[in-house]
């Protein structure tokens, strides 16, 4: 059956919903990273849906100062409602997932890789099992990566995404039962934006086997995991837990049968400001002064969760017929430039960010990102002399960019893949040649 990924909440019934009952509370899904690892945790930002872990404490009488994290595994644990008001009985789009201030790289691609087995409360029995063999949850929501698109940086040569094909699942699934997990176990949940934030919610789906919405009552229990392509080491997987009828205390019941009581640190990060973007060019959805396969995605994706054409993503509307969908892709990816819209040839450069930027009045090198012996620095070099440049500062960088310059101790060459100047792109190799000096070896041009 056809199922409808979007939930709306009219004003008023949102606020009816949080009035009226605790059950409709729940806990999103903090995403942060560090280094070369993702981090997933409890958002408990005051005032934010889907942050206040205390108020949903308070709410099903749970003890103070405890946190529901699985006593046997360590896994946190975040709490749904199958039959919260956005999404109607047997259907959720919580909880949400969404990052933190300067935690994410710009455009990275965040997915999700389904573990385990459904796990049920059993109300009669007040004990977890197995699912019964007839109940299954379906997730929904998540972009399918194809053969047809790669994310890995170096097959991509630094991109996020490269297009092969124009064939995207948009009906991709994962289903969790009492078995396993079956259908597609690993998808995308969203890519960030410029800024490197993220915002998206799923939809659930409590159903039977043959798809129909329904299942017992009780609360049921998932685990999952987050990725992203830019760095090697997954979170810790996480477990989320929906409610599906029971009333307050049975639900607070079947969270203590878990959860271990003892007073737990969570990790603390701040909410990063919800982004506002203004009409660009046209297809440019990500606002970077060009169309290329990143937006392709972005519309995609925004297609995928069903959302709603609003003055903050007028820009995915690329046809102007008033609703997002696959057709804004397509017109979009007809309007890339070649140099974006397909996987570079062996050999060729595909620049996508100013990491690298010369001020032809100043006579400034700017460069935001340098690989030197697995570290990242920042530098500013000034001409002296004809094909001469002079270190003016170096710093350690707090923003690591997909085609960064890269620094050989041993050779004392500084190769730079793509310095934007004078609205053009070129590959360039400079040497160290004392003092503080490098002298400009190599310069080609990059075409378009």
């Amino acid at each position: 059956m056809k199922r409808n990924k979007l939930f709306f909440i009219s004003g008023w019934l949102f606020i009816v919903s949080i009035a009226q009952s605790a059950s409709v509370q729940h806990l999103d899904v903090e995403v942060w990273a560090e280094d070369d690892s993702v981090f997933a945790g409890y958002c408990q930002t005051p005032g934010v849906a889907g942050c206040d872990l205390d108020g949903l404490f308070a709410s099903i009488n749970l003890p103070e100062d405890s946190l529901p994290v699985e006593a046997e595994t360590g896994k946190l644990i975040f709490i749904a409602d199958f039959q919260d008001f956005s999404g109607g009985d047997y259907k959720t789009q919580n909880p949400g997932f969404r990052s933190v201030q300067n935690a994410l790289f710009p455009n990275e691609l965040i997915s999700y890789r389904a573990l385990g087995h459904l796990r049920y409360w059993d109300l009669a029995q007040s004990a977890w099992m197995k699912a019964p063999d007839d109940v299954q949850i379906a997730l929904y929501g998540g972009l399918e990566v194809l053969d047809g698109v790669a994310t890995d940086y170096t097959a991509c040569e630094g991109q996020l995404l490269c297009f092969t094909s124009e064939d995207f699942n948009l009906e991709s699934r994962t289903v969790f039962a009492g078995e396993g997990v079956s259908a597609n176990p690993e998808l995308v949940v969203d890519l960030t934006d410029q800024s490197g934030v993220l915002h998206t919610h799923l939809s659930f789906f409590l159903e039977n086997r043959q798809g129909e919405i329904g299942g017992p009552v009780g609360a049921y229990l998932i685990e999952m995991q987050l990725l992203s392509n830019a760095r090697d080491t997954p979170s810790l997987p996480f477990l989320i837990l929906f409610n599906a009828g029971l009333q307050d205390q049975q639900l607070a019941d079947a969270i203590l049968a878990l959860v271990d009581q003892t007073d737990i640190s969570a990790p603390t990060v701040a909410l990063p400001d919800t982004p506002f973007n203004s009409l660009s060019i046209l297809g440019d959805v990500d606002l970077d002064g060009d169309v290329d396969r990143i937006d392709v995605a972005l519309i995609l994706l925004a297609e995928q969760n069903g959302d709603a054409l609003q003055t903050d993503n007028i820009m995915f509307d690329v046809n102007a017929d008033g609703i997002i969908n696959r057709q804004d892709a397509d017109v979009a990816k007809n309007l890339c430039n070649l140099r974006l819209c397909r996987i570079p040839e062996a050999g060729e450069t595909d620049p996508v960010s100013q990491v690298s930027i010369f001020d032809p009045v100043s006579g400034q090198l700017f460069l935001n990102d340098i690989q030197f012996n697995n570290e990242h620095y920042q530098a500013v070099l000034e001409q002296t002399a004809e094909n001469i440049f002079s270190l003016q500062s170096l710093d350690t960088a707090s923003v690591r960019y997909t085609l960064s310059a890269n620094y050989d101790e041993q050779t004392g060459l500084l190769e730079i893949p793509a310095l934007l100047a004078d609205n053009r792109y070129y590959h360039l190799t400079l040497r160290y040649i004392g003092d503080l000096f490098f002298q400009l070896e190599t310069v080609e041009n990059i075409e378009n």
